[in-house]
């Protein structure tokens, strides 16, 4: 599933095969670099591939497979657009139905919103509404209109399948910007629906992030260093979920005197031991704000981003961190 197809293939007989994909960021994570698939960002935690086509299997095209054809990322993925787009179909009627499409393995509906103006033909069915796309697996796609009530109820089903899916993709909703853009739904604006897309966005976040730390600890575990990156062993921090007045966030604890590789999650908690040898909470502070303070900065070619902390905030630091600290109010 992760080298190309046959190596017999050149160039040209393979490009009327490729197809666009959708997979989670951490989907190849633990392959070597040159077997991890080709990739660039397509939303926040879901990554853009490219898979050849063929009747009895799929293959994903990786880094040896564009050596082997001659061809540069930017040519593969312009070339599965294209035959991406002789595959999908506009809507402009029928009324506010829910569409359902389920994948056979040959249609690659889950992509379909990758193809430009193909979400924005929804318009015209919906009225003055704006289509929304859910893909909780690699092969379901489902659109709705941007109905409160409608969409209460498919965030609700989004995150079942999704936590219920042999290959998850996303609990998140993706809707159309002011320019047609796709985009996830939270990053789109003011609606009723809002702290479900803000859920939404917390649980792939919180999924993703554990799905690295995993591979991290293991990995470290292990071999004692992590394949391609220059780093010594550190505690590789969790993103966890949490519920406030002001919606569903993200969370990760900087505790003083360990080594880290910090998530980027919404918030910081700066904890330190006491003389009893308890942890104490010290303060929450929003993670742009941490950041800008302390000179964070990600480790290069990381996915998703981990920040790489090997000392303590000074007592100057952590004043300025106190007066950005924020109040982390429970919604319960």
């Amino acid at each position: 599933m992760v080298d190309s197809a046959d190596e017999q293939q050149d160039w040209p007989s393979v490009r009327a095969h490729l197809r666009p994909i959708l997979r989670p960021v951490t989907y190849g994570i633990d392959h070597l670099a040159d077997t991890q698939p080709v990739a660039r960002p397509a939303f926040p935690f879901i990554n853009e591939l490219v898979a050849v086509d063929k009747p009895e299997s799929r293959a994903i095209v990786s880094p040896s497979s564009l050596a082997r054809w001659g061809v540069s990322a930017d040519e593969v993925f312009t070339a599965a657009h294209a035959n991406l787009a002789a595959l999908v179909q506009p809507h402009d009627s029928g009324g506010d139905a829910i569409l359902r499409y389920v994948d056979d393995g040959n249609a690659y509906f889950a992509s379909w919103p990758l193809v430009p103006g193909w979400l924005a033909s929804f318009r015209a069915r919906y009225g003055h509404r704006r289509p929304v796309a859910f893909m909780p697996d690699t092969d379901s796609l489902i659109v709705v209109p941007d109905h409160p009530g409608i969409l209460a109820r498919m965030f609700a089903m989004a995150e079942q399948q999704y936590r219920e899916a042999a290959r998850p993709l996303s609990p998140q909703g993706y809707t159309l910007d002011a320019t047609d853009n796709v985009v996830p739904f939270d990053q789109a604006g003011p609606h009723e629906q809002l702290p479900a897309a803000q859920r939404a966005r917390a649980g792939l976040t919180t999924a993703e992030y554990a799905a690295q730390t995993h591979w991290i600890t293991e990995t470290f575990d292990d071999i004692y260093e992590l394949p391609g990156y220059d780093l010594d062993p550190a505690y590789a921090a969790a993103a966890t979920f949490i519920e406030t007045t002001d919606g569903p966030a993200t969370l990760t604890v900087w505790g003083e005197g360990v080594d880290y590789l910090l998530p980027h999650a919404d918030y910081i908690s700066f904890c330190h031991d006491t003389e009893s040898g308890d942890i104490e909470r010290l303060f929450e502070v929003p993670f742009a704000a941490a950041a800008a303070i302390t000179g964070l900065t990600p480790v290069p070619g990381m996915n998703p981003p981990r920040y790489e902390i090997r000392t303590w905030p000074s007592p100057e630091l952590l004043t300025q961190l106190r007066q950005a600290a924020v109040t982390l109010q429970s919604a319960d």
